[in-house]
This record gives structure tokens, sequence and C-alpha cells, in this order.
């Protein structure tokens, strides 16, 4: 292989090329995960890994030109995300596929100053997707030690968030205290608009007694935009609020609940994941 040249003949293994790429979108996705804070769900990840790598078989197709292959790439960063961590609305989609496509553009760059400086036999790049010529054993061995990064660096700075996405929450507010089923939900990204704390959805009946009264000083009007439709939530700062979840009790120390005439879901509750961080405890 020459250095800085445009036609290189390079053979290409698929299920190599397939299984790179598998674990490439799954630590990029992660990563993705971590910038966000959003909850991870193994069977979502594996399935939107298994799509990047699908996606890296673009590697075999002529050069694009760059207008396309942008193009391409932003729709399959939309699509990847979806798979991994749902649909929460339009703004969230652009949000996680942006933030995706920027990890994803990073990691291309990167790999792209290697093969300038180094040029490393069985590195290929070719329409944004990357290709290495290695074995089972050292795939496996980057993925162990990449694993275990990505794990310390989680622990330093304290923003992993629980593997168990149903929660108990229990609030308290005027004397008062009731407890409820709670989820976390990647798309509840709600926040009271002026003190930009995260908020809590829960159902009117679950909590319905120590709702402060109208006219009320702690009450507030929370926007919301689904799908739906748009709308505006009651919200109250509660005096107390615990969240229980994988096995520890969180205590966010600025929070708003948001007050919900339907029940949002299988639990009483949606969580914003913000609530569950470590530095909110």
């Amino acid at each position: 292989m020459r250095r800085g040249a445009i036609s290189v003949k390079q053979t290409v293994y698929v299920d190599v090329l397939v299984a790179v790429n598998f674990f490439i979108t799954y630590f990029l996705l992660r990563a993705v995960a971590g910038f966000l804070t959003l909850p991870v769900r193994r069977g979502r990840m594996a399935a939107a890994s298994a799509a990047g790598g699908l996606c890296s078989l673009l590697i075999l197709l002529p050069e694009l030109p760059a207008p396309l292959s942008v193009a391409g790439k932003l729709l399959m960063s939309a699509g990847i995300v979806l798979l991994a961590f749902g649909y929460g609305g339009v703004r969230r989609l652009i949000r996680d596929a942006a933030a995706f496509f920027g990890v994803s553009f990073a990691f291309a760059g990167l790999m792209l100053a290697v093969w300038y400086f180094f040029a490393p036999q069985g590195l290929v790049i070719r329409n944004s997707v990357v290709y290495f010529n290695i074995s089972p054993l050292l795939l496996i061995l980057l993925t162990a030690a990449c694993y275990f990064v990505l794990s310390a660096i989680g622990r330093v700075t304290g923003r992993r968030m629980p593997r168990e996405l149903r929660c108990r929450l229990v609030v308290g507010c005027g004397g008062r205290s009731c407890a409820c089923t709670a989820q976390i939900d990647t798309g509840n990204t709600l926040r009271e608009p002026f003190s930009n704390d995260p908020v809590a959805v829960v159902y009117e009946g679950a909590i319905g007694k120590i709702v402060p009264p109208p006219g009320s000083r702690n009450l507030r009007l929370v926007p919301f935009d689904t799908v739906s439709g748009e709308g505006v939530l009651r919200a109250f700062r509660p005096d107390r609020l615990t969240i229980y979840c994988g096995g520890r009790a969180v205590k966010p120390p600025r929070a708003y609940i948001a007050v919900s005439k339907t029940r949002p879901g299988e639990c009483d509750a949606l969580l914003n994941p913000e609530l569950l961080q470590k530095t909110s405890g």
C-alpha cells in the first residue's frame, strides 16, 4: 500500500468488515449514550450495531460524491439511533442523530489521520466506512480493552445510567408523601423553563393527594412537544424526591413533578434520565 495513493487494491473480507463495524458502531453508540446521558438497552444496542455493521457494506461500492455520502451518512445515523434509543420526538431524533454523526465523523477523521501518517497494512477507508484486516483474536482483545476503558470513564465521571429502567418513585410535598412505579424514558427531556431543572411526568391518579391546589405559588407550567401535539403540564417542586433504582436510592437535589391526566404507559411516571445521574444523588 502506498501512502497517498488514490486507487489501492485491497482484499476485503465481508465477515471481518461487518464484525469490525459492528463493534465500532457499538462503541460509538456507547459514547453518544454517555455524552447525552441516555440509558442503554442491550437488545436495542445489538440491533443498532448490527445495522451499522450491515451499512459498512457501502465500502464495496465505488467512491460516492461527497454530498451523497454525507446525506447517506445522516440517514443511516438517524436509522441507527432510532434502533438504539427509540423515538422520542423530532427534536430528540435530530439531537441523537447529530451526536452520532459527529462522533462517527471524528472517528473517521482519526482513522484517516492514522492512514495518512502511518499507512498501516490492511486499513481501508471508503465512503466514510473503515475496514481493518485484523485477526478475530485481536478484535476480541481490542473490544475488551475499549469496554474497560469506557467503564472506567463512566465510573470516574459518575455519569453511568442504571441498568434497570424500572424504578420506584417516592414524592413528598406539604407534609404528605406517596409512592408509585416509574420508568426511565429517554424521550423525556422536559425541563422547567425558568430553573432548567429536569422534570418527571407522573400520573395524577398516583399523586393527586399531594399536588398543590390551584393558585399555589409552587405551581408552574411546563410546555411539552410530542408526536400527538403540543401543550403544557402543571408542575410543582416536591419537598422530597427519592428514586429507588438498580439497588440504590437517588435523591435529586433539584427537580419538578409534572402532573399528567393520563397514565404515561405501563408505569405511573416517566423520568428524565438526568434525574438518575450520580451527580444528582
